[in-house]
């Protein structure tokens, strides 16, 4: 969540209002790549405190938006720790803010906190199994992440030679499975977590869920909670995790989960190729792409046996 359209207080006073909200203080937020979000503090008509997060798209317009905010409502009808889209004096939970699509949502409590330990993996496979095991009866129109693959391969010229062809097999092997059919998160990495007390108290950024293969979700999770410094997993975390998934009942076939774990680290790599949308972007901006090269080639190495 970086900031690649900056805005003033007043441009933020104005968006408040037309919520009922008072502008009390704002800052960018730091984490991710993608999307603009500032965190916001404010008052009710009531002058209590309504924490609040504004997100402004840089790549979603308002049409390929509309799925994700039905999405979030539903999730949160079942009690899943997201924010739901709030509504402005016109009942819409879109506007425009300079010139792109935006939603505001009330902030949930917690904090983000990066450590990692073998009982944080596991309430991050049980959460991963909660949603997992969603309903995704009005889900129909999200995304299809094959799509998304397909558009990452543009950047297969960037890889060093040798790993060029490995790659590109692999894409177009797994491109070829049809289409899993579960709600996944997509992108369920430490900075996408809320932390209070020792528990997760919130599930943040759903823009790339979409309907595919739970091993995929878990192998993008894996990719991210259960490797070092040097991107070699980390067993004890992976048993952990996997433990927690399994034990609240998530369902995986383990060949699939090897070549789903070497196909995420793939899909990251090629998308921090890519770089951030725009060259004005504060905040942490375009993450290493070296950290999934070395991802990639432990799990690609797993993957040959």
């Amino acid at each position: 969540m970086s900031v690649y359209t900056p805005l003033s207080h007043s441009q933020l006073a104005t968006v408040l209002d037309s919520y009922g909200y008072r502008l009390l203080d704002f800052r960018a937020a730091s984490h991710g790549i993608e999307n603009s979000t500032f965190l916001i503090e404010a008052e009710d008509r009531h002058q209590q405190p309504a924490p609040l997060v504004l997100t402004v798209f840089e790549t979603l317009d308002h049409d390929a938006l509309a799925p994700y905010l039905v999405l979030l409502a539903n999730l949160a009808e079942q009690d899943l720790p997201v924010p739901a889209p709030l509504t402005d004096h016109h009942g819409e939970h879109q506007i425009t803010v300079a010139g792109k699509p935006a939603v505001l949502m009330p902030r949930l409590p917690g904090e983000h906190d990066f450590a990692v330990d073998l009982d944080r993996c596991r309430q991050v496979g049980t959460l991963l199994a909660r949603l997992h095991q969603c309903d995704t009866g009005p889900l129909h129109t999200l995304p299809n992440e094959r799509q998304r693959l397909k558009t990452l391969a543009a950047q297969l010229s960037q890889l060093p030679e040798e790993h060029r062809e490995g790659a590109a097999a692999l894409l177009s092997d797994w491109q070829a499975r049809p289409a899993g059919t579960t709600l996944i998160h997509g992108d369920l990495f430490r900075d996408n977590l809320l932390w209070q007390q020792g528990r997760i108290s919130a599930l943040l950024d759903f823009y790339n869920a979409c309907l595919d293969y739970p091993e995929y979700d878990l192998a993008v999770t894996l990719n991210d909670w259960c490797v070092d410094s040097h991107g070699k997993p980390v067993a004890e975390r992976e048993q952990a995790l996997v433990e927690g998934y399994r034990g609240h009942g998530g369902q995986l076939d383990d060949s699939l989960l090897l070549e789903a774990l070497a196909v995420a680290a793939l899909r990251f790599w090629l998308s921090r190729l890519a770089g951030p949308v725009s060259a004005h972007s504060e905040g942490q901006g375009s993450k290493d792409p070296e950290e999934f090269a070395r991802i990639f080639q432990w799990r690609i190495e797993a993957l040959a046996g």
